[in-house]
């Protein structure tokens, strides 16, 4: 099982995190989870298929449905969790929506992923719809061990996002565009510098539409700890799968790499 500490690992370094969802086809394969840990990946975020994500655009929603067809409920999400350690070792962040947790039971949601060896528990809409539970959220998060962390965009409040870094999170996740991966007309840099300067030490992650060295390099530049892709890992497998897609794969999250490391020199 990993350590769990998922804070320390993001603290150490410039980080890069890939997005799965459980269950789906196309990344459910032991060939091309391997591809992903052996080209660098330094943490996954593992979602929960559900048939409203409703802050995912359409390659990741489609990722969503193949999983959903395949008969992939929650339960089987947390088995599929445990096989996915035992290949990876890898610190895991677990994301899906808290009304889907509070609908399956939230005490044992919590309990479940804490068993099933989750690092952290992320509710993207937490803080946008269920601000009230909060408190809830992080006292389950104790009693189950298991990290909190906490999703931001731009809009937020600074009070709020000040706020978030005295409960000491693993990290906070900065939603660069509307949706993931959809691109939209936004100073991306301006937006992770302010917000980079009011977490602090708290690693800031930055999402949603991260898909290129380049756009890697100006987040890590602006002030990120590091990324979070998904889309762009999807598309690259809906054309290329089998042993081509697991060698295309590692070719490009190691393009990915180059561009966080080299801002680490």
């Amino acid at each position: 099982m990993p350590s769990k500490n998922l804070r320390e690992t993001l603290r150490r370094g410039k980080t890069l995190t890939a997005y799965l969802t459980l269950g789906d086809p196309l990344t459910s394969d032991k060939t091309i989870i391997e591809a992903l840990t052996a080209s660098g990946v330094d943490t996954f975020e593992l979602g929960i298929p559900t048939t409203k994500p409703k802050y995912d655009g359409p390659v990741i929603r489609a990722s969503h449905k193949r999983a959903l067809e395949r008969g992939v409920t929650i339960d089987k999400a947390f088995t599929l969790i445990r096989e996915f350690t035992a290949i990876t070792g890898a610190n895991t962040i677990l994301l899906t929506y808290f009304s889907v947790a509070l609908n399956y039971g939230l005490q044992d949601f919590m309990e479940k992923a804490s068993i099933a060896g989750i690092s952290c528990v992320l509710f993207p809409d937490l803080l946008i719809d269920y601000i009230n539970s909060l408190d809830v959220y992080i006292k389950l998060c104790e009693k189950y061990g298991v990290e909190p962390a906490f999703f931001i965009t731009s809009c937020f409040p600074h009070r709020l996002v000040s706020k978030l870094t005295k409960i000491d999170p693993a990290f906070i996740y900065l939603g660069l565009m509307a949706s993931t991966g959809i691109l939209l007309p936004i100073t991306t840099s301006k937006t992770i510098r302010i917000m980079k300067g009011l977490v602090g030490d708290t690693p800031l992650l930055a999402g949603f539409a991260i898909s290129t060295p380049q756009q890697i390099s100006n987040c890590i530049k602006a002030g990120a700890d590091g990324v979070i892709i998904g889309s762009a890992l999807l598309r690259l497998l809906e054309m290329e799968q089998g042993e081509n897609g697991a060698t295309k794969l590692k070719s490009f999250i190691l393009s990915l790499k180059e561009a966080l490391t080299g801002w680490q020199c």
